[in-house]
């Protein structure tokens, strides 16, 4: 990743060319901003990247906990919210909601509290009948999943009416800030996020996500999977604006690395031409030691990090200038910078 970021400052003399595509997100005056993208002597962008939203730019855990517990009322909460943040990295909501459904309406499958254990013994074995439209597994989650966006979207827009700081406060600046140095440098940007669109819209409004990407593909565009259909979309998405996708120049950015960043390796097994590197969020050093100690026990994890180029990036030790903002390019990267 340092050479990475050494890269992109490189400059060959020649004219810069730029084209510029209106994103499909509105901002909280329902307004749709312009993306400037600089193009290279290929006449594609020098990258695309891919955004993973919730734990990677932003701490939504005072939406979460409210709605969840609108969803489940008669749960203790703070079990409830554990339980739910412990299936995030599942890969979509259909996923999700089909455990929380297990462990909450039928009452059969409390073991499934341990989302491994939901993997090996439910999902391994029903993938097709939980991911798929016209299953009953995926069409009772899907109805979960619709309530529960609706419930978010109402607890976002009652946070932005009481306290609009709250949204700017729920920012992990040093990943809005690598977000801003990527648009600066006219790369094209796309978010994916295993949340339902009617709650998507009302984060890219408050979260200002209409300012920095083309588009958030959402739970509805990962039917019949994960994050690996959202990929396909989002870069179909792209061509059809006119924006060439270099296929071999991806970045995927997120706080897992199987549901975020594991998911290109996936969509490379439908196009061959897709390959890219990885930024995993880090919340502190902590989280870097335990994730090592995962990819050194877990043969998937390992698998995953033997075919892609990742760096994990620990948030608590980017370095701030005199005016705190993160200093993402400073000398200071071997820091908070790690190849994995």
């Amino acid at each position: 990743m340092n050479d990475f970021f050494e890269n992109f400052n490189q400059t060959h003399g020649l004219e810069k060319k730029f084209i510029s595509v209106q994103s499909e997100l509105e901002d909280v005056n329902g307004n749709k901003k312009d993306i400037k993208i600089e193009l290279m002597e290929d006449g594609n962008p020098r990258a695309v990247a891919f955004f993973d939203i919730d734990g990677t730019l932003a701490h939504l855990d005072s939406i979460h906990g409210k709605a969840i517990a609108k969803l489940f009322p008669e749960e203790k909460p703070k079990e409830l919210e554990k339980t739910y943040y412990g299936g995030f990295k599942l890969g979509n909501s259909f996923r999700e909601f089909d455990r929380m459904r297990g462990i909450y309406i039928d009452k059969n499958h409390p073991e499934w509290r341990d989302p491994e254990i939901y993997l090996k013994e439910r999902f391994a074995k029903h993938s097709k009948e939980i991911d798929e439209p016209g299953n009953e597994a995926h069409e009772i989650a899907a109805e979960i999943l619709k309530a529960y966006g609706e419930m978010a979207g109402n607890v976002a827009d009652e946070i932005y009416k009481e306290n609009r700081e709250e949204f700017k406060q729920s920012n992990i600046e040093p990943i809005f800030h690598l977000a801003k140095i990527y648009q600066k440098l006219g790369i094209p940007m796309v978010g994916f996020t295993a949340n339902a669109k009617i709650f998507v819209d009302k984060l890219a409004k408050y979260l200002g996500l209409s300012d920095l990407f083309i588009d958030i593909a959402t739970d509805e565009t990962m039917s019949g999977g994960g994050k690996e259909n959202a990929i396909h979309y989002l870069i179909n998405e792209l061509e059809e604006k006119g924006i060439k996708v270099p296929k071999d120049r991806l970045i995927f950015v997120g706080d897992s690395i199987r549901g975020d960043i594991g998911s290109s390796i996936t969509a490379r097994l439908k196009d061959k031409e897709i390959h890219g590197q990885g930024v995993l969020v880090l919340k502190d050093k902590d989280a870097l030691i335990q994730i090592k100690k995962q990819i050194n026990e877990d043969s998937d994890l390992k698998s995953i990090v033997d075919s892609i180029d990742i760096h994990g990036l620990v948030v608590s030790d980017v370095p701030l200038d005199e005016k705190g903002n993160p200093m993402l390019l400073s000398r200071f990267r071997n820091k908070f910078l790690e190849k994995l």
